[in-house]
């Protein structure tokens, strides 16, 4: 299939994109550097043995989708969904409507291209909660819509919600226009001055904290995302989030789409108490119990 999945946590959306995990032997020399950190830590501390906790606040991954697979959801698109008009803005907090073409359109999952599709995206949530958090979990992708924006066009700030109790959210991107394409990802220059240096960007918002806050050293809790092409995003379904508006020609094209999150009966019972597994094998013991009735009874 080769779609590349890279893992990493917030703070690794560093100047708008998200840093590749390192490779083993990476990581090994990491460790020998935070072994001599610490002991030289321990000698400057008058002898005192220092540790350093940085608290997660959550996971985001990247999927890298090859060029192929993009130019056949594109064709798919402007062949079938689009004709289609089977529009999906009425659930939606979308504002686009700057443009005639500008639209938000349901991607059905039940035909070829679509179910294809579905399969790769379950893989991809699964993986998710799998690496990211060691959840024993599989993720169902439930639906899934385009987005088509122009000059003008925007995202207010959102969530997305889903069907059960822990779920996820993700986009990807399928066009870019060139006034986006030329923007510095790393924002050297900030956002003073009206300049312009993230029209168009993703806006990633897990706090409420703002980029001064960081001077008095409150955790950094946005982070501004430039679209490129081929890039998918996952995330928590509640990880709440805007896109920009942009102000020159061509689309900016997305889909979105959402997964609900089935946990294994072991990941339950991590989280049960002994009272509540009983009840729980109960449960699941006389379901059984009224499946084999049933079958008995139909014959």
């Amino acid at each position: 299939m080769g779609v590349k999945i890279f893992d990493g946590h917030s703070d690794a959306l560093a100047g708008g994109t998200l840093k590749r995990d390192e490779n083993a032997e990476k990581a090994l020399d990491d460790a020998a550097t935070l072994a001599k950190e610490e002991a030289d830590h321990e000698e400057q501390n008058f002898g005192l043995k220092v540790a350093v906790r940085p608290i997660k606040t959550l996971i985001v991954m990247k999927v890298e989708i090859p060029e192929n697979i993009i130019s056949e959801i594109n064709t798919h698109i402007d062949d079938v969904i689009i004709p289609s008009e089977k529009s999906y803005s009425s659930g939606l907090v979308g504002q686009l409507k700057e443009n005639a073409k500008s639209a938000q359109w349901e991607f059905p999952m039940d035909d070829e291209v679509g179910s294809t599709l579905k399969q790769i995206l379950d893989q991809v949530g699964t993986t998710y909660l799998r690496k990211g958090y060691m959840r024993d979990a599989k993720a169902e992708v439930f639906n899934c819509w385009t987005n088509h924006a122009y000059a003008g066009d925007y995202n207010p700030y959102h969530d997305h919600g889903v069907k059960t109790m822990a779920g996820l959210s993700g986009f990807l991107w399928l066009k870019v226009p060139e006034c986006i394409e030329k923007l510095d990802a790393a924002i050297p220059e900030g956002i003073n001055n009206a300049n312009g240096a993230v029209d168009g960007f993703t806006h990633l918002i897990w706090g409420t904290n703002t980029r001064k806050d960081i001077l008095q050293l409150k955790p950094q809790t946005e982070e501004y995302v430039k679209p490129e092409v081929g890039t998918m995003l996952v995330f928590p379904n509640w990880l709440k989030h805007q896109v920009l508006p942009f102000f020159g020609e061509g689309e900016r094209r997305s889909m979105a789409f959402n997964w609900n999150v089935h946990d294994s009966d072991r990941e339950m019972f991590k989280y049960m108490s002994d009272n509540e597994k009983e009840k729980y094998n109960a449960a699941i013991a006389a379901k059984k119990e009224e499946s084999k009735d049933g079958q008995v009874r139909g014959h």
